[in-house]
């Protein structure tokens, strides 16, 4: 018996493609993929004059992260110690009066809170202890 519906396959994918799962957890980057003829090229991810570029989705959420982890940590050395967990992005603090460590999911979300970090250890009484 063969499926008369597999036409109609595609259409009916819910889940995101690797490719759509990278772009939307970089929202700055424009991710494109450029064709020769027939032959698909690398992937690339553009912002401003930064490109990168790999030949596949997961090998580019690689490049694009390993930039990202290193444009944090130059951007923010005086300030920040950054680093990743398969899973976090990390920033501990390297001044005094804002939260000493920061967790997120993604290096955007991270980027915002170190620009405006929380206080820490300097409360502020409202009434009686």
């Amino acid at each position: 018996m063969t499926d008369r519906h597999t036409d109609e396959a595609p259409s009916r994918r819910v889940h995101p493609s690797v490719i759509e799962i990278v772009a939307a957890d970089h929202p700055s980057w424009e991710i494109s993929r450029d064709r020769a003829g027939d032959t698909p090229g690398p992937w690339q991810a553009t912002r401003g004059d930064v490109t990168v570029s790999a030949p596949t989705p997961p090998e580019l959420l690689d490049s694009l992260e390993a930039h990202e982890l290193d444009r944090l940590r130059k951007e923010h050395a005086g300030r920040w110690k950054v680093w990743r967990t398969p899973r976090y992005w990390m920033a501990t603090a390297l001044v005094a009066g804002v939260e000493p460590t920061l967790m997120e999911e993604s290096a955007g979300v991270l980027e915002a809170k170190m620009l405006h970090p929380g206080t820490w250890g300097q409360q502020t009484w409202k009434g009686t202890p």
